[in-house]
């Protein structure tokens, strides 16, 4: 099994998305200081999705869908993913 964290967060909070790493790693406290969401996708090795050639591509593609259903937009946000 195979652990990720989607992270996004909006312009005003952050000037890269290694920034909003930086935040989410320093802690649950020091992240909630800010406008920003994690999400935690877990995924068997043996997944496949077609078209993603990577675990990570296609957590990258659940957060996004977690994210945007939760009324997160690609528009003035920084995404990333890291492993958990």
């Amino acid at each position: 099994m195979r652990k990720y964290i989607f992270l996004i967060g909006d312009f005003s909070d952050f000037d890269s998305a290694e920034e909003l790493a930086t935040a989410y790693l320093s802690g649950e406290e020091e992240f909630s200081k800010y406008n920003a969401s994690a999400y935690h996708i877990s995924l068997s090795e043996e997944c496949k999705v077609g078209g993603y050639l990577s675990l990570a591509d296609i957590a990258i593609e659940i957060g996004r869908g977690q994210a945007m259903s939760r009324g997160w937009s690609r528009d003035g946000t920084f995404n990333c993913l890291i492993a958990d």
